[in-house]
């Protein structure tokens, strides 16, 4: 039984979100899918996800995947 996500932890500051980031970076330069995310707090998972955006386009830089283009 998977625990529901939670809105806010308590426990939370700025040195978590930048070390969440950093993991989420790290993922998506080695090509992890953004469902591996580790995280159950809301506010943890966006920092890990934002990191995973970065990551992952650097790793589609890397392997020669082309980029979509915004308009």
């Amino acid at each position: 039984m998977e625990m529901p996500m939670k809105l806010v932890d308590p426990n939370w500051d700025v040195e978590n979100l930048e070390k969440a980031y950093r993991r989420g970076f790290m993922a998506g330069m080695v090509g992890k899918a953004i469902c591996d995310c580790p995280h159950k707090s809301e506010l943890v998972i966006n920092a890990w996800e934002a990191g995973w955006y970065d990551g992952k386009e650097q790793y589609d830089i890397k392997n020669g995947v082309a980029l979509k283009k915004t308009v």
